[in-house]
């Protein structure tokens, strides 16, 4: 059978315009207007809740058609566990939508992590700032317990970004996370490509 050269390319070239569609959705939509009385709450939009349920819906529903309806010789255990474990990598996605929920006031920050965990930093408490360029996260180190990571996907960043500027001192924020924190503070917060 002839396999023409060019098939590949475009079915490459499809999905990097719908990779590009999608990440540009889910940027554009961290900036969502909201009501005034939400400016100190920090969340996630709902393209975060979307992916995350279109993502487990997904490669869950091909595990389960895989081993049924569509059953045949390719369809291993090891397929069906491959499958498995994409659809439970969304899942992450989802608890954080409903979990990671902060609100920002003079005081401090109250947040929430990925599994219900809840708690407080008072701002007077942050021993150092830094962004996480990987991860896509501002990462605020306590004096004592586990450092509080604040998503660069979530809505409501630009207040984050003011109050902790405002309370936390200079010397304790790097030169880099400061200047990211400057352009968020002014509505324009990191880049949640590259």
């Amino acid at each position: 059978m002839h396999h023409e050269w060019w098939i590949p390319i475009v079915q490459w070239s499809v999905w990097g315009v719908i990779t590009a569609v999608v990440m540009g959705w889910v940027a554009r939509s961290r900036f969502a207007k909201r009501p005034d009385s939400d400016v100190q709450s920090l969340r996630h939009p709902r393209s975060t809740l979307a992916i995350g349920v279109v993502g487990a819906l997904f490669f869950f529903g091909i595990a389960v058609v895989s081993n049924t309806v569509g059953k045949n010789d390719t369809a291993t255990i090891w397929t069906t566990l491959g499958f498995i474990f994409f659809g439970s990598a969304s899942l992450p996605m989802i608890a954080d939508y409903f979990f990671a929920r902060h609100k920002v006031s003079d005081a401090g920050i109250e947040y929430g992590r990925m599994l219900g965990q809840r708690g407080t930093l008072l701002w007077s408490d942050v021993q150092r700032v830094r962004f996480a360029s990987v991860m896509k996260w501002f990462v605020l180190e306590p004096r004592a317990g586990a450092p509080v990571r604040i998503s660069a996907m979530l809505m409501g960043l630009p207040e984050f970004a003011r109050l902790l500027l405002l309370h936390v001192p200079a010397q304790l924020i790097d030169d880099e996370t400061r200047a990211l924190l400057e352009a968020t503070r002014e509505g324009q917060p990191p880049s949640v490509w590259g």
